[in-house]
């Protein structure tokens, strides 16, 4: 009797759940599973298992399984009622019990709700980083169309007078040209993470801005009431925009219908006892939609990768949209909070660090006919993969007056830049892409350039505004950068700061030679 007592005050103990299942009837059960379906221990004896047991206990079928698996017995994943009528996601191992009075078996039960939950996060995130590195190679190579379509646009519009029609048509050819940029922009943000880019801005025009793009052709209202004394922010404009058009979509998609929507900003001062974003100073950003509201069971999961209550069809996304603005506004030191009721719409409060920066004026390209400040000279190296690339760059480098050489990739010019070092007829500068597609890419190449010549004027190009070899490009060797698309100003500009000293690169030249 003593031993029967222990034995039974152990069992209870455990946090697996114990059945002694003979006849499809319960023997036994512990503390933990009467617990669990929320039944007495002599209910429990009278209920069969297969009203909370998500599975089949046919003794015969049952046999089987243990004869085909031996002595370890079956394992099985299943689902258990609660107490509270929900079902939960459990783990059941079977082992036979060769009893004289019949087929029995012991059934322990673990509960793998967040087992699975972390399971089916890895494959999101296995998913994620999938979608990730096609998002990256696609926007690579539509970058790279987008630079020959702008900068052979460019070049046409040098050649035309300001007050041409023609480059009237050109200049909105160049406008749709830019959005097509921004979104290119947004797939490399998120297929790179996206390390922010930060300038001061003025917190309304970045939110109006990102507000209609996403609003365009819908039959939404928007009322703004953004004030003018708004606190300045420290962000990348980009992918703060970003973060506010994923947001603003999601509210029109709410909104199948049409109807109001309320955007606002306000300057706040966060305290510690306020939940969510850290203490101090913060614009907060508001986005009230007029939909049916947010049900409180999945309000906690909206911001969780893939999750989306939409149905299948057309119109089916894939759940990332205010994943990316939590992560953009998350890596900006902000916080993005929800509030829901159904019926009533869904508020979101975006809280952004304010700055005490003053805005920095952004230049602006204007393009026109090309003026005559006397031609520029030089020979300039320019490697990339992509031929019309190359094309554009040797358009608009002769249209300024240069001497353009092309190589593919990095061993090609390296070879193209020793030849002209040994002919006495060097390079001015270079200009190499940072990626290239199965061959050395501009880091390494500027490396190897620098061992062979000191002096040599490296120009990284590249689309990927948050690459360390761009952000930091003169840890690499480069002297400057150039992005793509292609502007020729930034060009034009670029170059004559590179090749400002002439004087000063012949000198080194000769000191290394010596």
């Amino acid at each position: 009797m003593r031993n029967k007592v222990d034995f039974r005050v152990i069992c209870d103990r455990l946090d697996d759940g114990l059945l002694v299942v003979q006849d499809q009837l319960v023997v036994y059960a512990n503390q933990t599973i009467s617990e669990l379906v929320g039944l007495s221990d002599s209910q429990i004896r009278t209920v069969p298992p297969v009203v909370y047991l998500a599975m089949d206990l046919d003794a015969d079928e049952r046999r089987k399984r243990y004869s085909a698996h031996g002595a370890d017995g079956v394992v099985d994943e299943s689902r258990i009622k609660g107490a509270d009528g929900q079902w939960i996601d459990v783990e059941i191992k079977g082992q036979i019990l060769d009893w004289p009075q019949g087929f029995g078996e012991l059934l322990i039960i673990r509960e793998i709700t967040e087992r699975k939950r972390i399971a089916e996060e890895l494959r999101n995130a296995r998913h994620l980083e999938s979608i990730a590195a096609l998002s990256g190679g696609i926007a690579h190579d539509y970058n790279n169309l987008l630079t020959a379509i702008m900068g052979n646009i460019s070049l046409c519009m040098t050649s035309l007078p300001a007050d041409s029609p023609q480059h009237d048509w050109l200049d909105q050819a160049q406008d749709a040209a830019l959005i097509a940029k921004d979104l290119t922009s947004r797939l490399i943000t998120f297929s790179k993470g996206g390390t922010p880019q930060k300038e001061t801005v003025a917190p309304a025009e970045l939110i109006e801005g990102a507000t209609e793009f996403a609003l365009s052709g819908s039959n939404i209202e928007v009322h703004y009431d953004l004030s003018n004394q708004l606190w300045h922010m420290d962000v990348d404009r980009m992918q703060v925009g970003q973060a506010v058009h994923n947001i603003v979509i999601n509210a029109r998609e709410a909104m199948a219908e049409g109807g109001d929507l309320y955007v606002s900003a306000r300057n706040e001062l966060v305290t510690t006892q306020t939940p969510g974003p850290a203490p101090g100073r913060h614009v907060v950003i508001s986005i009230q939609d007029g939909g049916q509201g947010i049900a409180p069971e999945i309000l906690s999961r909206i911001f969780d990768p893939y999750f989306t209550t939409k149905e299948m069809g057309t119109d089916r996304g894939l759940g990332l949209g205010l994943s990316i603005a939590n992560s953009i506004i998350d890596q900006h030191g902000g916080a993005i909070g929800v509030a829901s009721e159904i019926g009533m719409g869904a508020r979101f409060s975006i809280y952004m660090p304010a700055s005490d920066n003053p805005i920095k004026s952004r230049p602006t390209e204007e393009i026109g006919p090309m003026t005559s400040g006397g031609p520029t000279t030089g020979r300039i190296l320019v490697m990339d993969d992509e031929e019309m690339i190359r094309n554009l760059a040797g358009n608009i480098l002769k249209r300024l007056g240069y001497e353009p050489a092309f190589a593919r990739h990095g061993d090609e010019a390296i070879d193209l830049y020793r030849q002209a070092l040994s002919e006495s007829n060097p390079f001015d500068a270079v200009i190499l892409d940072l990626t290239v597609k199965g061959g050395r890419g501009g880091k390494e190449t500027i490396q190897e350039l620098v061992t062979i010549d000191p002096a040599v004027r490296g120009i990284v190009s590249s689309g990927y505004a948050n690459d360390p070899g761009v952000t930091n490009y003169q840890d690499y060797g480069f002297c400057a950068v150039v992005a793509k698309p292609y502007r020729i100003k930034e060009i034009s500009d670029q170059l004559e700061r590179v090749l400002g000293r002439r004087e000063a690169l012949v000198v080194k030249r000769s000191e290394a030679s010596e």
